[in-house]
């Protein structure tokens, strides 16, 4: 009798050892996880900053340049007289190069840093959708909280958020094969969320995901960042919706979303 009981104290304390080990490993493992958030979020941080960076660089000295050689070619033109024809078109054609690179250089500007953060949300994502819009021929539409504020998230947050659409639009165009695109904007329960839905050829969730399909992806840890979900969802043959959801200020009012 007293050998059971000695073996059954020994299986105890086994159990609790096991117990315990596996409280230190879950542990070490949400600190794991958590030093991952840390350092993927520092890395967007810092990739934001760079690119912050480089649009300033490119503004200040590369596009002030451009605009100062093409006041000098248009000078030059307006004083080459109509007897030297040839020279009159080679100095069009330098003229013409010039602003296809200032067009380009506008272009790598507001991909590095879009230009309307500073106005807000709404129309950021306003700028973003007619952009795509031009160059996709795909017909888009914003469906929007009407009292929506355009003060309602920092500039980081809106950031992201034109990361998420710029990513999902992208994706539209390269897999999709969509005509439409609706984005919407609602502020309830505290917080944003935004819907970006399109009639495409949608995609098996059950698929092996491709080697270049990571976007969306990678932007998940810098959603979470600003404590925030983003989720990808689909099926063959009825388009893909890709839902973003970010909590709001406190204070910050809910309406409802109009179509």
């Amino acid at each position: 009798m007293l050998r059971v009981a000695q073996d059954q104290m020994l299986v105890n304390q086994a159990l609790v050892e096991k117990i315990f080990a596996c409280e230190r490993a879950e542990v070490a493992l949400r600190q794991s996880e958590q030093k991952l958030h840390d350092l993927l979020a520092h890395q967007h941080a810092t990739r934001e900053d760079e690119r912050r960076q480089i649009s300033r660089r490119l503004h200040d000295s590369l596009a002030q340049n451009l605009l100062a050689l093409r006041m000098d070619i248009v000078m030059m033109r307006q004083q080459t007289t109509g007897r030297h024809r040839q020279l009159r078109d080679r100095i069009g054609a330098a003229l013409d190069n010039v602003d296809l690179t200032l067009r380009s250089v506008k272009e790598m500007l507001g991909e590095l840093r879009p230009p309307c953060l500073e106005l807000g949300l709404r129309a950021t994502i306003e700028v973003e959708l007619r952009k795509f819009e031009r160059a996709s021929g795909i017909a888009c539409e914003l469906c929007a909280s009407p009292g929506m504020s355009d003060s309602i998230l920092g500039e980081e947050e809106v950031l992201t958020v034109h990361r998420v659409l710029q990513e999902s639009l992208n994706n539209v165009c390269r897999h999709s094969l969509a005509s439409r695109v609706v984005v919407r904007l609602d502020t309830g329960a505290n917080r944003l969320t935004m819907t970006v839905t399109d009639n495409g050829i949608g995609f098996d969730t059950d698929a092996p995901r491709k080697p270049n399909s990571y976007g969306l992806l990678d932007l998940v840890e810098r959603v979470a960042a600003h404590r925030g979900h983003l989720v990808v969802s689909g099926a063959r043959g009825h388009g893909t919706e890709v839902s973003l959801k970010i909590p709001l200020s406190p204070g910050q009012s809910s309406t409802p979303v109009i179509g």
